[in-house]
């Protein structure tokens, strides 16, 4: 799939206030973006369909934007190498825990989507998490030929022989869960849904929304109104954990 050079995915940068590396890998790196004393932090996880060669680098952008607006944000880069899907997950999960000390929201888009959602459910610190259509699914969207095997490569098998990397099949995170999936997503909807569906009567904290005139980079490009949308499910989030200190 190619895109015009001014899409979103053909955009970079800038660069972070602060990199770090959580490894020893080129690519077990976070970038940080705004006031660090913020005593939360909204963590971007990237999608791609777990390809190495999509990288973070079309999140910064977003990183900046929300940094703008007044967000502390790490943007997180992981390892992609098919066939060994663990990887990607604790690569998420070991850049999260440098970040014990704060508060955090999850936001992934796409496959990062199916990260966070996962990461959600064994860290304590989270306070919610936003998953931009992701792929809550993974039979599902096997069936679905996404990215034409992505998954299968992805997971050097069949869906079925990894449910513990299938969101479906696992519980709902403790924290706020939206899934945000867009009207015009090249993703199929029940994708998403199918989560929602099967989880929402024994989670209230887990939510779903259809963004009308939306396609599948709406929420990751801060030039349109994806943006105000995802400020406002952030900012929703960080006073509900206000209220429940309170």
């Amino acid at each position: 799939m190619s895109y015009p050079p001014e899409h979103i995915v053909n955009q970079s940068g800038p660069v972070g206030d602060l990199k770090i590396n959580y490894g020893n890998e080129s690519d077990q790196i976070i970038e940080f973006y705004g006031d660090g004393k913020n005593s939360c932090v909204v963590v971007l996880v990237h999608g791609g369909f777990w390809r190495p060669t999509i990288d973070r680098s079309h999140l910064q952008p977003l990183a900046k934007a929300l940094s703008d607006t007044g967000f502390y944000v790490a943007l997180v880069e992981y390892r992609r190498v098919q066939g060994i899907p663990y990887q990607y997950l604790t690569d998420v999960l070991s850049a999260i825990s440098m970040l014990k000390n704060k508060k955090v929201i999850l936001f992934g888009h796409s496959a990062g989507g199916q990260l966070v959602v996962l990461a959600a459910r064994k860290i304590d610190n989270c306070i919610g998490v936003i998953a931009a259509s992701p792929v809550a699914d993974l039979v599902a969207g096997e069936l679905e030929n996404l990215g034409d095997g992505a998954i299968n490569l992805y997971l050097g098998g069949q869906a079925e022989q990894f449910q513990e990397l299938d969101p479906i099949k696992l519980s709902v995170p403790k924290c706020i869960v939206e899934l945000i999936h867009s009207e015009n997503d090249f993703i199929p909807k029940h994708v998403a849904k199918n989560y929602f569906d099967k989880h929402q009567a024994n989670n209230a904290n887990l939510q779903f929304t259809l963004l009308k005139e939306a396609d599948h980079y709406t929420l990751i490009d801060p030039r349109g109104v994806g943006l105000a949308h995802l400020v406002s499910c952030l900012n929703k989030i960080k006073e509900n954990a206000e209220k429940s200190v309170k």
